[in-house]
């Protein structure tokens, strides 16, 4: 599991969250009139709940990717749906929220 740096901006450049996002951690995108967008710097360590399902990663592992759009339809347009199978350490962190939200 890797922590990685995060950038979200509002489409007006107002950062809106900036910080190191640690393995399992959660940021909640606020609505907006205009998309807000993601620079991600360990980008095969960031992946998106959409409606319960996860995608990603955002790009491969070690790069930084910026400007992707936090949208419902531009997420599950752009990344596929996560192979819990191919990351033991995503699986763990799904299994285990599924977990604490059953209790």
């Amino acid at each position: 599991m890797r922590p990685a740096g995060v950038r979200v901006r509002s489409a007006d450049g107002t950062v809106i969250f900036e910080g190191v996002m640690e393995p399992g951690q959660n940021f909640v995108v606020p609505a907006t009139e205009e998309p807000a967008t993601l620079r991600v710097g360990e980008s095969g360590a960031m992946y998106f709940a959409v409606n319960g399902i996860h995608f990603g990663p955002v790009g491969p592992r070690g790069v930084v990717t910026s400007n992707v759009e936090l949208t419902t339809q531009s997420l599950t347009e752009t990344y596929a749906v996560a192979d819990l199978s191919a990351d033991d350490d995503l699986a763990e962190i799904v299994n285990f929220a599924e977990v604490v939200a059953d209790e």
